[in-house]
């Protein structure tokens, strides 16, 4: 599983965000997610996951179907 999600850094390192914006950003386009609850422990993340409202534009339709083909295989 691990080496799976590894081959979404790629896509993650291109939009210019981490690993966890990424998939904030995934759970908020995905239309079978209702809501996307988040937690922090730090300021820093507090700070990344508002800095995911930037990736949610940038996940376009081709972006989550090159994420889909990643994991797919």
């Amino acid at each position: 599983l691990v080496a799976r999600v590894e081959k979404l850094r790629p896509i993650a390192d291109r939009l210019g965000c981490t690993m966890a914006q990424l998939a904030l950003a995934w759970c908020t386009k995905n239309p079978n997610v209702s809501t996307v609850m988040t937690g922090a422990s730090r300021v820093e993340q507090v700070v990344q996951n508002f800095e995911t409202l930037d990736v949610i534009d940038a996940l376009t339709a081709e972006v989550k179907e090159e994420m889909e083909a990643a994991i797919a295989g």
